[in-house]
Order: structure tokens, then sequence, then C-alpha cells
């Protein structure tokens, strides 16, 4: 049963449970005039039940689902360092971001891995691109569904609520991934190559922080927790000289913020604060991350309907059929 913890959606990023968590403290951050029909119970239920759906996809062993999904999953900042790249200089977009990282391997003639069979090996993974693209998914589904609140029929409005739902669901794992700080380096599952501090090498370490840790000692107190976020707000979109689209500097500042802590957690475990015997600061650790994630978790899903214009060309499109049906 130990070794079964190990695996399946636990060995991702933060567990089912600890996803389900951060969208349920989430959702409590939005203020009255969000749109109400997302806190309805089956709305609200669902949002949680997606926080581990991009998981359940990493549990099909196909190489190319595989590849395709799992790089969305983490950003491993150390990885840059070998391509002489900087994390603040890297393309918004997805695609020259991978021109960037293939023209650098030409360059410095670097090799590929030689045991690569998802072909993702010696990338650093794709996490600020993934919340990124999400919220801007959103941001489209909130657009339609202005439109569609003022001109549709009562199934379009139901259809597109259920695709705000979704796409609220969806982009809530990578948020939730982006703030367990093993989702942001090569120190993913114990310490790695040289290891000067002597921090653990050991690979339960991922699965201990996602979740082994409070099912060994005890559950989060979410009304506690909850106590700790502010309402959500807008956020900031940082200025950059290639206008950098959606929130993109908003999460690969969230991403880099959290890879700054990944040493402090190997210290916590090097000093056996993260043990069943002194959990207490061990705690106050991963119980902060689950409000950093919440908390910018809500921020996203605030900006993504403030910001959301009106999908004009669907607009033209209701417009012509509601002319059409007048004839």
């Amino acid at each position: 049963v130990a070794l079964a913890a190990g695996f399946g959606e636990t060995a991702f990023g933060f567990d089912y449970l600890r996803h389900r968590l951060i969208n349920r403290l989430a959702l409590g951050t939005l203020p009255k005039e969000f749109p109400a029909f997302v806190r309805l119970p089956a709305n609200a239920e669902r949002i949680q039940f997606l926080g581990g759906e991009p998981d359940r996809w990493r549990n099909n062993r196909d190489r190319a689902l595989r590849h395709l999904n799992n790089p969305d999953h983490y950003f491993d900042v150390e990885y840059l360092v070998q391509y002489k790249l900087e994390a603040t200089k890297l393309s918004h977009f997805r695609y020259e971001f991978v021109e960037q990282m293939a023209a650098a391997r030409e360059r410095l003639k670097l090799p590929l891995p030689s045991e690569n069979a998802d072909h993702i090996k010696g990338h650093p993974g794709f996490l600020p691109w993934s919340i990124n693209e999400h919220y801007l998914k959103l941001v489209s589904a909130f657009s339609y569904l202005k439109v569609f609140e003022e001109m549709g029929t009562a199934e379009e409005i139901a259809n597109a609520r259920a695709n705000v739902v979704y796409r609220m669901g969806i982009l809530s794992h990578f948020v939730g991934d982006a703030a367990q700080p093993l989702h942001t380096t090569a120190h993913f599952n114990g310490w790695v190559g040289d290891n000067p501090k002597g921090y653990p090498t050991s690979r339960r370490f991922h699965s201990w922080i996602d979740g082994g840790f409070f099912r060994a000692t005890k559950a989060p107190d979410a009304t506690a927790l909850a106590k700790r976020l502010r309402p959500a707000g807008l956020l900031a979109r940082p200025e950059r000289k290639d206008k950098a689209s959606g929130q993109f500097q908003a999460a690969m500042n969230y991403v880099l913020a959290q890879h700054k802590l990944v040493e402090p957690l190997y210290q916590l475990e090097k000093e056996k604060k993260l043990s069943v015997e002194t959990p207490a600061a061990g705690r106050m650790f991963i119980e902060g991350q689950l409000v950093k994630g919440s908390q910018m978790l809500g921020n996203l899903w605030y900006t993504a309907w403030k910001e959301a214009p009106p999908d004009r060309f669907l607009q033209g499109y209701l417009s012509r059929r509601k002319l059409e049906e007048k004839k």
C-alpha cells in the first residue's frame, strides 16, 4: 500500500486532495460580483474535481501523450544554465522558446540524453507557458459567455458556463503544481549531482511533499488557511519589451519565486523538520505554499473574468442570426 501511494496521481504534483483544497480555498477568495453560477454546489465540486484532471492524463503511459502533457507540469530552472539562457529573457511564445532551446543546444554542441523514450528529457518544461495558455483559454471562455448571456439561447448560455467551469478547473492544476517548489527544479525527486550541503537524495521526497506528509501527520485545516487569504484581485501585467501576452510574466515570476524555496525545503528535510516526530516547521512551510497557490489561482480567475472583452466575432454572428430569424 505504501509503495502504491507513491504512484498514480500522487506522484506528480500536489496530490488530488491538495489540488482540491487549493481550488476550494481559491473559490473562497472570489468576490460577490464574480459570476454566481461558479459557486453553485455542482460547479464548485466540478472545479475541485478537475484539479486532478491533468494528472489523470499522465496515468496513460502512451509516449505521445506523455510527450505532450508531462512537460506542462514543471519548469526545471537549473536546466537553463547549460543552455546559457536566462528565465527573464525567454520568449512568451511556447514554440519560440523551443527554438531558443534548440539554437542554444546547436551552438553549444550539447548532446541529447541517451535514454529519452518520450523525447522530453534535457528540456526544462513548460509550466509558465502552460499557466498562461490555460489562463488565456479561460479569458476566451468568459469572452463568449458574456455575449451568449446577452444574445444567446438558454442552451448556449448553459454550455458556455460549463466551459468556464472546465477552464477554471484545468488552469487550477498547473497553478497548484507551481506552488510545489519541486516542480521548479532539476532536484524534483531528491537532490541530484553535486551535493556539497548534503541534502537528502531519497526518491520518495517528492511524493512526501505532495501529500505523504499530511497523510502521515494530519490534514491541513481549511478554515484556518482560508483566514490567511485576501479577496481575489487584479494581477498587474509586468512590462516587457516584447509585450508578453496574457499573464505570462506574472506566471513566470510566480514560478521563479517558488524556485527560490527549493533549498529551504531541502534544508527542512535535512534538519528532520518534515518528519512525523517534528512536523511543525514543515507543516508551516507546505501550508504556506498551499495558501500561495490558492491566492494566485483566485487572482488569475478574477483577472480573466475582469479582463475578458466581449467576443466581437460572436456578437456579429449572433446579430446576423437574429436578423435572419426575423425574416
